[in-house]
């Protein structure tokens, strides 16, 4: 069965947050109050979140597609059309 979500990442710090685009390893900025939209279609196993910090100190979130497609949208773009 197909299965559909919907979910919105928001940088609510004065500090950036490098967002990332996985596999590639795309790197985006999130600047305070900054926001991404993720789309997920997945059959089995839905996108994955992974939260770490940089050699910098930057806090990061990785999108880590499952087994469907994921849209990673900032400001109405799909980031993976800009990789």
């Amino acid at each position: 069965m197909v299965t559909q979500s919907f979910f919105r990442i928001e940088n609510d710090s004065p500090n950036k947050v490098v967002l990332y685009v996985e596999p590639e390893g795309a790197a985006f900025p999130l600047g305070a109050g900054e926001q991404v939209l993720v789309f997920d279609v997945y059959t089995k196993s839905p996108v994955t979140l992974r939260f770490s910090k940089s050699d910098e100190g930057d806090a990061c979130i990785s999108v880590w597609p499952g087994d469907g497609e994921v849209r990673v949208e900032k400001d109405g773009v799909n980031l993976h059309d800009l990789m």
